[in-house]
């Protein structure tokens, strides 16, 4: 009997090493674009998957920081200014077929929210909580897997918005004041989606394709 316990023992200590091993480690990349002549950034931000975290509060143009898992990422980073516009390209790819990316891997982004901006996000599975509350922004596109995604865009006062979405639950905040009208397209798949808009301006809203609530 007490070489059954001490066999029993051995396998879960032996199964918990194995298990602490496979993990791998974490790595580190962290860039800052400094500020230039451009006031208008194109800024393309495509993460396959994992967390991706944006806010304002920079006063540089951007600050990036990557923890990633190697196996799942192949971060960069690049910028480039032409004609009083700067082109800002933030990727997080794997190599090969797209897989499930583990949580662990995060992008964390700073952007500086004095400039003016067109911009994309492109965000395979996993959490998004994307925060430009106060932001200059002429137009944004948004394409988003599965998963949840938090878009907060109040007092942007947005001309343009397009989203895609695929299956999970989906916050977008578009209220505040606004200078102009909103053109918006919603393209979502299974989930849910909750819509916050001005309480003093008329909506129009056409739900094609969707199963769930809005």
């Amino acid at each position: 009997m007490k070489t059954l316990k001490y066999f029993a023992m051995l396998l879960i200590a032996s199964t918990i090493t194995q298990v602490a091993h496979s993990k791998s480690k974490l790595s580190n990349l962290e860039q800052t674009i400094n500020a230039g002549k451009a006031r208008n950034i194109k800024a393309l931000i495509h993460i396959t998957g994992g967390k991706l975290n944006i806010q304002g509060g920079n006063n540089e143009v951007a600050s990036v920081k990557f923890t990633y898992d190697e196996k799942d990422w192949v971060p960069t980073v690049s910028y480039t200014e032409d004609d009083k516009l700067g082109k800002l390209v933030v990727k997080a790819s794997t190599e090969g077929e797209e897989k499930h990316i583990d949580d662990d891997n995060n992008c964390q982004i700073v952007l500086n929210d004095k400039l003016n901006y067109s911009l994309g996000v492109v965000l395979g599975a996993g959490l998004a909580d994307l925060n430009f509350a106060n932001f200059n922004i002429e137009k944004a596109l948004f394409k988003l897997g599965v998963g949840s995604f938090k878009i907060d865009l109040s007092n942007v006062s947005l001309p343009f918005l397009k989203i895609e979405a695929g299956i999970g639950e989906a916050t977008l905040d578009l209220s505040g004041t606004y200078k102009n009208n909103l053109k918006g397209e919603i393209n979502a798949g299974i989930g849910e989606l909750k819509i916050f808009m001005p309480s003093d301006i008329g909506v129009k809203l056409v739900v094609n394709g969707f199963l769930g609530d809005v």
